[in-house]
C-alpha cells in the first residue's frame, strides 16, 4: 500500500474544488441533499452564490451549513490541512504552532482547533463492553510554565493568610523583621496574638490546581475520558458511579485498582476484579490496569509538552481530542483524516458561544460558593 503523508495530502486537496467534491461525497454520498426537506433529486447549483437550490421546497442550502466550516472565512484547503495536523500530531498541536504553519492569526488557529474538538463531542456517547479497565488520575499544570497558575496560587495564599493566618515559614520571616523594628516586644506580642486568633478559624488549605479525570478503557477497543472535578476532593464514589453505569454495559467485567470508589458500583456488573497496586501492578492471575495507565502517561505528556494550560471550562474538549487520537491509533493517516471528516457534519459552535459557555460556568460556580457559605 502506498504511504500517505503530508505531501500526498497536499496533492489530494490542493484546490477548493477538490475539497468541496470530497465533502459532497462524504456528506451526501455525491448527491446534494436539502437541509429542510431532505430532497436530493435535481437540486441545482447557483454558481454566483456558491449554494444549491432545492427543486422541491425552493430553499437554498450550502455545503458547509451545519458543519464546523460554517461562516468561516478560511479556505477549505487550510481547514483540511489543520484537520490533518490535528489527527497526526501524537502529542497534540498548539494554536501558536498551527498559526505559523497555516499563516493565520493565533486567535483564528485557536478557534479552528476548538471547532475541531467540538466535532468530537458526541464520539464519547457510547457504551463499552467486555473487559473494561477503569481508573482516575489527577493532572496538574506546571506553575513554572503557566503564569495564570502562579497568579491563582498567589490569590490562594493571600486568601488563606486573611482567613487562617500566615504559614509557618512566613511567620518566621515576619518575626525576624519585627525584631529589627523599634518597640519590637509589643509588636511581636500583637503579631502572635493576631496569628493565634486567626488560627482558631481552622487549618490552612494547600494550593492544589489538579484536575480530576476519569478514564474507561475497553480491552482491544476504545477509551473514554471525562473530567469530574477541579481537585482531589471532587473525586467521590457518588460522582464516579453514574459515569460507569451510563458508559459500561452491565454484562461487562470491571477491572480497577483497590480504591473504595469502585467497591459498591462494581457489584452492579457481571464481575469486578481488583488489582492491589501496593503489592504489584499485575496480580498472579493476570489482573491489571496497565492499559488505562498507558493512556494517562500519554495524556500527561500531552499536557506537559504541548498544552501548558488547559482551561477547566474547555478541559473536556482536550480530553475528547486525546481519546479520539488514541482510538484511531491503529488507522493510517489517510483513514484517520477521513474518520475525523465524517464527524464534522452536524456540529457548529460560534466564538460567542465558546466564550459565553465559560462565563456561564464561572457564574454558576460563584453562586454555588455563595450557597455553601450561607
Amino acid at each position: 500500500m502506498k504511504k500517505y503523508g503530508l505531501q500526498s495530502h497536499d496533492s489530494r486537496f490542493n484546490t477548493e474544488e477538490k475539497c468541496r467534491e470530497f465533502l459532497i461525497q462524504q456528506r451526501w454520498d455525491g448527491r446534494p441533499t436539502c437541509n429542510k426537506c431532505g430532497n436530493n433529486h435535481l437540486n441545482y447549483f447557483l454558481t454566483s452564490r456558491n449554494v444549491w437550490k432545492c427543486s422541491k421546497c425552493r430553499k437554498q442550502f450550502s455545503l458547509t451549513k451545519g458543519t464546523i466550516f460554517e461562516s468561516s472565512k478560511l479556505p477549505l484547503t487550510k481547514w483540511f490541512k489543520a484537520i490533518f495536523y490535528f489527527t497526526t500530531a501524537k502529542r497534540g498541536i498548539s494554536s501558536c504552532q498551527l498559526a505559523r504553519w497555516l499563516e493565520i492569526e493565533q486567535k483564528t488557529a485557536w478557534f479552528v482547533l476548538q471547532r475541531i474538538r467540538e466535532a468530537l463531542e458526541h464520539s464519547r456517547e457510547r457504551v463499552l463492553s467486555g473487559i473494561v479497565e477503569v481508573d482516575e488520575t489527577y493532572i496538574s499544570p506546571d506553575p513554572g510554565k503557566d503564569k495564570r497558575v502562579q497568579r491563582a496560587k498567589h490569590r490562594h495564599e493571600k486568601d488563606q493568610d486573611e482567613k487562617f493566618g500566615f504559614s509557618s515559614k512566613r511567620k518566621t520571616t515576619m518575626r525576624k523583621q519585627i525584631k529589627k523594628e523599634p518597640d519590637s516586644e509589643r509588636k511581636l506580642k500583637e503579631f502572635n496574638e493576631w496569628q493565634l486568633r486567626l488560627s482558631k478559624n481552622g487549618k490552612r488549605k494547600p494550593f492544589n490546581p489538579a484536575i480530576a479525570v476519569l478514564g474507561m478503557y475497553q480491552r482491544n477497543g476504545d477509551v473514554l475520558l471525562f473530567h469530574i472535578g477541579r481537585q482531589y476532593l471532587d473525586t467521590t464514589k457518588r460522582k464516579i458511579a453514574p459515569y460507569l453505569l451510563k458508559h459500561i454495559s452491565e454484562d461487562s467485567e470491571l477491572v480497577t485498582d483497590e480504591s473504595s470508589f469502585y467497591t459498591e458500583v462494581g457489584q452492579k456488573f457481571l464481575r469486578h476484579k481488583v488489582v492491589h497496586h501496593d503489592l504489584s501492578y499485575v496480580s498472579d492471575d493476570g489482573i491489571h490496569t496497565n492499559n488505562i495507565e498507558n493512556v494517562w502517561m500519554h495524556l500527561k505528556k500531552m499536557v506537559a509538552g504541548t498544552y501548558f494550560h488547559m482551561s477547566f471550562w474547555h478541559y473536556y474538549r482536550y480530553l475528547n481530542e486525546h481519546a479520539f487520537r488514541w482510538n484511531i491509533r491503529n488507522l493510517n493517516l489517510k483513514e484517520g483524516f477521513d474518520e475525523l471528516i465524517n464527524k464534522v457534519f452536524g456540529h457548529r459552535i460560534t466564538y460567542k458561544d465558546l466564550i459565553i459557555s465559560k462565563q456561564l460556568a464561572a457564574c454558576s460556580l460563584k453562586r454555588m460558593s455563595i450557597f455553601r457559605k450561607t
